[in-house]
């Protein structure tokens, strides 16, 4: 064989072994000359969804890239064909044939196909990379909500003293500035109020050995008694770099610590004094045989001093109104006050072996935050906030009860339902907030009422004039229109802002509705709107500002035709309002239901709680003003009534008014 023969040989084998590590590479390779693919191995078939490579040729890759990516590989693309240029590998994305996404990573440079530019490329799947760093991003969010979310005082410190991060609720209580790199806040000046750090301070001495520390001090700066919790941070080389610092303040239980062991110290005390005169009377015993009779008598009057002295504590115990529950390791209930019994319906001895969740909870295992099993596993007195299914909130206080070993048996568990307390201050803000708007919608809507009808009258003359001389006045009549589109936003914007003083009067359910009726009747009709009504016959009588009154019944029938009309543009069964009054009693007084529902599109779960906020609407800019349910809300409450709303998505949305009701004399 000649020496030519064998390089031919050599090269064809080269090829045929280059050719077969490209086809069984597990590496997508492909090539595309004039935007048609020549080549593609079968782990590129394999991931673009082919049955096999020669399924693909004269196709484009762009054809399988997804929409949004097509202009950057087509870009690419150009860029290496018509410049030679390199480019960084591209993170581009796909479809499945099931819908699903696939996120690849693009590789690409240029080669010469048949005396033709053509363009070799790589491709490496990366979706579950990306479906990583996604999960690496939601799961810094998350830290970073249950960080903030923590009601202690949580501060990250370095070496030299200064706070590089902290929750809100230091950021709050300390009255912290904003961090920044170049403006160090040293952690004693926030804690201590003083220019160095503190002698003896056992959080310096954990930046010192990097040792935890745990302790609790009265901060006079901070004007409370704080339990603070120190933690050393390590870098990767277990190299000291800062500490966590963890602050609650405990000064509501340290005056409960207190008090309580003040009655315990006068307790100790009497059952000293009483154990002397019992020894005394033994002695007496002992001694004197014939002064049984007045011994007995003396032990008999003691009996009784005790017994008293238990009775009272027990019904100091009772006397409190807060819930109290002696708890074993368990979780069952020991002893209750007179307070838990009543709030669970059940005499003191049925309360005694049932487990406390299971009452307070009504769940089959423990609360996650339970600050009960905290104390068992701690020693130390616990509190956390839980909120019930129901929607009410808890104050839950433990305190562990030790044996002479130090062991904790039982705990005392006392629970105050704060939930009214908790709306208030919501409540107090929401007023802030609206009395706010009101002042800033009153100064607007003064603003701009003159010009609007300086407009309107320059309109009106043009019209005037217009119809002496045979001119079209159409523009004019438009610009009319516009400004009492304007005006009737500016009226409900003074509306909005007015206070509301005037009398109010005993008027009949069936009169409001009638006048209702009349303005709101036609216009159903004309929209195709089937309306159902439903009042009951008797005659009730509510206490209203009747023009106010109405103005909430016809703000909730427009939104509700704005939604029917949008759902079903012509006639339709379902094209239905329903408006039903029922007479119910609360805490022993009558009240009325009013109930709207239409089966319109229906408010999102994800705005349903801002839809009474002012100026929020759904609407398109030209149709509402965003103040109809806001001015409702108000309304009703000014009636001393409620204003709900329940709704689905698509399905109907259930507006429910509640309103006083004077019967008989009452009127």
């Amino acid at each position: 064989m000649s020496s030519k023969s064998r390089t031919i040989e050599e090269l064809h084998n080269n090829f045929e072994y280059y050719c077969d590590l490209i086809e069984f590479s597990p590496v997508a390779i492909g090539a595309e000359c004039e935007n048609k693919i020549i080549f593609m191995n079968s782990a590129g078939a394999s991931l673009l969804d082919a049955s096999s490579p020669y399924g693909l040729f004269g196709k484009s890759l762009i054809d399988f890239i997804h929409a949004d990516y097509r202009a950057l590989v087509q870009d690419s693309f150009a860029r290496i064909i018509n410049n030679n240029e390199k480019i960084s590998p591209l993170e581009v994305k796909i479809i499945d044939k099931d819908g699903s996404n696939k996120y690849l990573e693009l590789s690409a440079s240029s080669f010469t196909y048949k005396e033709n530019p053509a363009i070799q490329y790589t491709l490496h799947e990366i979706t579950r990379r990306k479906e990583m760093e996604n999960l690496i991003v939601q799961s810094k969010q998350d830290w970073e909500e249950t960080f903030h979310a923590i009601t202690d005082m949580v501060t990250i410190h370095d070496r030299d003293f200064n706070i590089v991060y902290a929750n809100k609720a230091a950021e709050q209580i300390l009255n912290l500035p904003t961090l920044q790199a170049n403006m160090p806040r040293k952690c004693f000046e926030y804690y201590h109020g003083t220019e160095c750090p503190p002698s003896g301070c056992p959080s310096c001495d954990c930046l010192k050995t990097g040792k935890p520390a745990n302790f609790e001090i009265f901060e006079p700066h901070l004007n409370m008694y704080v339990e603070i919790r120190s933690m050393p941070r390590f870098d990767q080389g277990n190299k000291l770099i800062g500490l966590i610092h963890i602050a609650r303040d405990v000064t509501n239980r340290k005056k409960a610590e207190d008090e309580i062991e003040s009655a315990k110290n006068e307790l100790e005390q009497r059952v000293d004094e009483r154990t002397t005169e019992l020894r005394s009377a033994n002695e007496k015993l002992k001694d004197e045989i014939s002064e049984r009779k007045s011994v007995v008598a003396a032990l008999q009057k003691s009996e009784i001093k005790y017994r008293n002295l238990s009775q009272q504590f027990n019904t100091l115990l009772d006397g409190i109104p807060f819930n109290l529950l002696l708890l074993s390791a368990d979780l069952k209930i020991m002893w209750a006050n007179k307070a838990a019994a009543m709030l669970f319906q059940k005499k003191n001895e049925d309360l005694s072996g049932q487990y406390c969740f299971s009452l307070c909870c009504e769940i089959m295992s423990p609360c996650e935050n339970c600050p009960t099993i905290r104390s068992f596993s701690t020693g130390l007195e616990e509190s956390s906030e839980i909120t019930t299914d129901d929607g009410k909130i808890l104050d839950i206080m433990s305190f562990p009860i030790k044996d002479e070993s130090g062991k904790v048996k039982t705990v005392i568990e006392l629970t105050r339902d704060i939930t009214e307390k908790a709306n208030l201050q919501a409540s107090a803000t929401r007023t802030r907030h609206l009395a706010s708007i009101g002042e800033l919608a009153a100064g607007v809507a003064h603003e701009i009422n003159n010009p609007i009808n300086n407009i309107m009258n320059y309109a009106q003359i043009l019209i005037d004039e217009f119809q002496d001389e045979e001119k079209d006045d159409s523009v004019a009549r438009r610009i009319i229109k516009d400004g009492d589109r304007i005006a009737t936003i500016v009226r409900s914007l003074l509306s909005f802002a007015r206070i509301r003083k005037e009398e109010k009067n005993l008027l009949s359910l069936h009169d409001i509705f009638s006048d209702t009726m009349s303005l709101t009747s036609a216009q159903l009709r004309k929209d195709g709107i089937n309306l159902h009504v439903e009042i009951p016959k008797k005659d009730m009588r509510i206490p209203v500002h009747p023009q106010q009154m109405q103005q909430v019944f016809l703000n909730i029938i427009s939104n509700s035709r704005f939604a029917l009309n949008q759902k079903f543009p012509g006639t339709h069964d379902d094209k239905l309002l329903e408006i039903n009054c029922e007479e119910i009693t609360i805490n022993e007084s009558p009240y009325v239901r009013i109930l709207f529902q239409d089966r319109g599109t229906g408010i999102p779960d994800k705005i349903i709680d801002k839809v009474i906020n002012p100026f929020f609407s759904t609407k398109p800019s030209n149709v509402g003003t965003g103040l109809g349910l806001s001015i409702s809300h108000g309304i009703i409450s000014e009636h001393n009534g409620k204003f709900l709303i329940d709704s689905q998505e698509g399905e109907y949305t259930r507006i429910t008014v509640v309103l006083p009701v004077v019967y008989g004399e009452d009127q």
